[in-house]
């Protein structure tokens, strides 16, 4: 099944689920939102809310599914999902030589300290690769206490889940 439909139009506004579904709509299965949060309530509910009028239809169902659907036990799972940023290229082949720069060392040392400090992996999105700013976020990141720093990866989570490439047209 195709992940978006090519009829799709995002200036559509938002129609309500009781509406007759045409061909048009977006099917997305539940596998694609699995890979993309890593949390099966929220793959479910979503899947029970699809399919979607229009893609701003699906933006407005994964917000209120991230924030009012799922509990807090669905985000620490999504949150777990992703890999810790010293077992990412290109910081993983970095720490396995022997000779690694100051920076990722502690980078490295500092995504330790968080998932222990936290009880989940640090993470950025895929374009966020600047070692300074992610050593910097780190240092901010770890003194932070854990409501604030839970608080702050569930919404970074949601932007993750908004930009997903399961929304984007093809």
């Amino acid at each position: 099944m195709a992940i978006l439909s090519e009829h799709v139009d995002t200036l559509l506004p938002h129609v309500s689920q009781s509406c007759s579904k045409s061909s048009n709509w977006i099917a997305i299965e539940e596998s694609e939102f699995f890979k993309c949060c890593g949390s099966i309530k929220f793959a479910k509910e979503m899947v029970s809310a699809s399919p979607f009028s229009s893609l701003l239809h699906a933006l407005d169902v994964t917000s209120d599914v991230w924030f009012n659907k799922i509990n807090i036990h669905s985000w620490l799972v999504a949150l777990n999902a992703h890999t810790n940023i010293s077992k990412k290229a290109p910081f993983y082949r970095e720490a396995s030589s022997t000779i690694m720069d100051s920076t990722l060392k502690e980078i490295y040392a500092l995504s330790m300290q968080y998932l222990v400090r936290f009880g989940f992996s640090y993470f950025k999105k895929d374009s966020d690769w600047d070692t300074d700013v992610i050593l910097i976020d780190l240092k901010m990141s770890i003194k932070n206490r854990p409501t604030c720093e839970f608080h702050w990866l569930c919404q970074k989570q949601f932007n993750i889940i908004h930009i997903a490439k399961f929304f984007q047209m093809r």
